[in-house]
């Protein structure tokens, strides 16, 4: 097993949105030690945690580290892909750049050029269609299956899972036959982890939300012997230390006041926010000459909640919450107004104007409830829903309410 150490002496850029690598990932050490356990015991990872929580670039770490276990790795972005046979011909040519592919390299080179074969597209009315893929689609997965030596050690790293799953869908023109292609995929995948005594492990992650996307469809049950771990935020202690070596870095003289103030205006301290935060104190610091203090703070934290930064927090329900959009809304516009959130009953009331049936407000209130806690907007506590980040509530109330 692995010993992950944290270099400090190392210097540390401000990268705020992109996945980080080498020096520039920060923390995390004992949850990085302990997926690995995870992983080492047999189990399968899934990185269901929020939007900008960090999980490309705690996958990459983790890759970067079990490379020195002698671990083969491979890592695909399925934002890259629309279709099934795309994801299928690069992941095979992934496997031939792999040094344990061995007695399967024939093999794997031969179901290469049977996918370019059935590759060819044709377009009719605007929707590309591969010419053979669907008759030959069972026995690609059943050969790509087989060639997979199980007996060697893979990790292998799928980002951006539920962009692809929905590319899927949306490629049908009936969703049901969108819907099953995406079941039978995942089926397929659920065959191959299973695999009796398989060294071949698996993280998925994606910044839209697989737990969602797999009950809105009723497939949860492709993903349900994979194990979830929810990144955190970072501690007071672990903020602190990582907006010091930021500073050291830029030259910038923060004092343990102007840390401590940031951290408690944040409260849910993902590295995302710290590097907004930090960003864009350092912005107003060097350009309009703002001391380094608790004001400049406020001020960068207002620029913050009035910005583009959590558009995309808009547009994830806008795209996938489909008949719950409205819904979803109602109930943010309604929480963001107290920090302290809202009850259920409260919650209840609130969409009870637009909804008469009972059992029908019952379940939309439970459903919605369901669908923004696991993609990270509420948090429950004490038998009241908040925003898990007083950051993007803000952000909500500025924008929705204000």
């Amino acid at each position: 097993m692995f010993v992950y150490m944290f270099a400090t002496n190392n210097m540390m850029k401000n990268i705020a949105g992109s996945p980080v690598e080498g020096h520039n990932f920060f923390g995390r050490e004992d949850e990085i030690a302990y997926v690995w356990s995870l992983i080492e015991d047999g189990n399968n990872i899934i990185l269901p945690s929020p939007r900008r929580v960090g999980k490309t670039s705690f996958a990459f770490k983790i890759l970067e580290e079990v490379k020195k276990e002698n671990w083969q790795v491979i890592s695909m972005n399925l934002e890259e892909f629309t279709t099934e046979i795309e994801f299928v011909e690069a992941f095979v040519k992934e496997l031939i750049k792999l040094s344990t592919v061995g007695r399967f390299k024939s093999r794997t080179q031969n179901l290469l050029k049977a996918i370019t074969q059935v590759k060819p597209e044709i377009e009719y009315e605007g929707v590309k269609l591969s010419i053979g893929w669907e008759n030959q689609k069972i026995d690609v997965y059943q050969e790509l299956k087989d060639i997979l030596d199980h007996s060697q050690p893979l990790l292998i790293f799928l980002d951006e899972l539920t962009v692809l799953l929905n590319s899927i869908v949306e490629k049908e023109e009936e969703k049901e036959k969108g819907v099953n292609n995406v079941k039978a995929f995942l089926h397929w995948l659920r065959s191959v982890r299973t695999e009796s005594k398989s060294r071949i492990k698996w993280i998925y992650c994606s910044s839209v939300g697989i737990a969602n996307f797999t009950y809105t469809h009723k497939i949860s049950d492709a993903l349900n012997e994979t194990l979830d771990y929810h990144l955190k935020s970072f501690d007071e202690a672990t903020s602190k230390k990582m907006l010091n070596k930021l500073a050291i870095h830029y030259q910038l003289e923060f004092t343990e006041e102007i840390g401590e103030a940031i951290v408690s205006k944040l409260d849910y301290c993902l590295p995302y926010f710290l590097q907004l935060m930090f960003n864009q104190i350092k912005t107003l610091h060097r350009t309009q000459n703002r001391d380094l203090g608790n004001d400049i703070v406020e001020e960068a934290y207002e620029d913050l909640i009035g910005g583009k930064h959590f558009n995309t927090w808009i547009e994830r329900i806008e795209k996938q919450y489909e008949d719950s959009v409205s819904y979803a809304f109602v109930l943010l516009k309604h929480i963001c107004q107290n920090k302290n959130g809202s009850t259920r009953n409260n919650l209840q009331g609130v969409l009870a104007s637009n909804l008469k049936d009972t059992d029908e407000l019952e379940m939309i209130t439970s459903n919605s409830i369901y669908m923004l806690s696991n993609d990270g907007y509420l948090i429950e506590e004490d038998g009241r829903y908040r925003f898990r980040s007083p950051l993007l509530r803000d952000f909500w109330f500025k924008r929705f309410v204000k």
